[in-house]
C-alpha cells in the first residue's frame, strides 16, 4: 500500500482490456520529448538573457510551462519579459523541432491495440494544444486518438496534478472516469488520474495504482 492507502502492484503491463477507454500522457509517455522541451525553454530564456539551470529544470519538467515559470518567478524574482512571451517563444521552438521527437513504441503499440479492439483513446497532457498538434503531425500518430485534451483546454493553474484534464478527456470520450485507464510517466500525472477516479499505470516505475 502507498502512504495514501492506494493499492500498488508492480507489473509488466496493466490489464487494459478491462477498461472502456485509455488516456495517454504525451511527453515522456507517447514521445520522448525531454531534450526538445528543455532546449526549447533554454533558448527562449537565453533570448532574454537568462540561463536555464538543468538541475532546477529536470525535477519540474512535468509541470505545465506557464505554471513552471510562475514557480521560477517565485524563487528567482520577476522575469525581464512577461511569462506569456517566454511561453510563446518556447512553444514556437518546440513546434519547430517536432521532427526530433522520438516515439515510445511500446506505449504507441498499446494505443494501436486498443483502437483495434474498439476502445476509446485520448491524449491528456500538460503541454499546449499547438505543440501536441505539431507533434502528432510529425509522428503520424493523430489517427490513434479520439480526442486530445491539453493545458490549453482547462482554466489557468488547473493543469496536472489537478484532475481537470483527465476529467475533460473522460467527458469527451463519453466514458465514466472509473472505466478509464491512464498511462503516465510523471508523478503529477499519476496524482491527477487518481484524483479523477481513474486507474493509473506509471510507465516509468511499472506501478499500477487504483483510486
Amino acid at each position: 500500500m502507498t502512504d495514501s492507502g492506494q493499492a500498488v502492484s508492480c507489473v509488466d503491463a496493466p490489464d487494459d482490456v478491462g477498461f472502456d477507454a485509455l488516456i495517454f500522457d504525451w511527453d515522456g509517455t507517447l514521445v520522448d520529448s525531454r531534450e526538445v522541451c528543455r532546449q526549447g525553454l533554454a533558448q527562449a530564456l537565453a533570448d532574454v538573457g537568462i540561463i536555464l539551470d538543468p538541475d532546477w529544470y529536470w525535477p519540474r519538467q512535468a509541470i505545465a510551462l506557464p505554471d513552471l515559470l510562475v514557480l521560477w518567478e517565485q524563487q528567482f524574482g520577476p522575469l525581464p519579459v512577461p511569462i506569456n512571451f517566454i511561453v510563446g517563444r518556447c512553444r514556437a521552438n518546440v513546434i519547430a523541432a517536432a521532427a526530433q521527437l522520438v516515439v515510445v513504441d511500446i506505449n504507441v503499440q498499446i494505443a494501436r491495440a486498443a483502437r483495434a479492439r474498439g476502445q476509446r483513446t485520448a491524449i491528456g497532457s500538460n503541454a499546449s494544444t499547438d505543440t501536441i498538434t505539431a507533434g502528432l503531425t510529425a509522428t503520424g500518430l493523430a489517427s490513434l486518438f479520439d480526442t486530445v485534451v491539453t493545458w490549453s483546454d482547462v482554466p489557468p493553474g488547473r493543469g496536472k496534478p489537478a484532475l481537470d484534464i483527465f476529467l475533460l478527456a473522460a467527458h469527451r470520450l463519453e466514458t465514466p472516469p472509473g472505466r478509464c485507464l491512464v498511462y503516465e510517466d510523471a508523478d503529477a500525472g499519476v496524482a491527477a488520474a487518481l484524483a479523477a477516479g481513474m486507474t493509473a499505470y506509471n510507465v516509468r516505475t511499472e506501478q499500477l495504482l487504483h483510486p
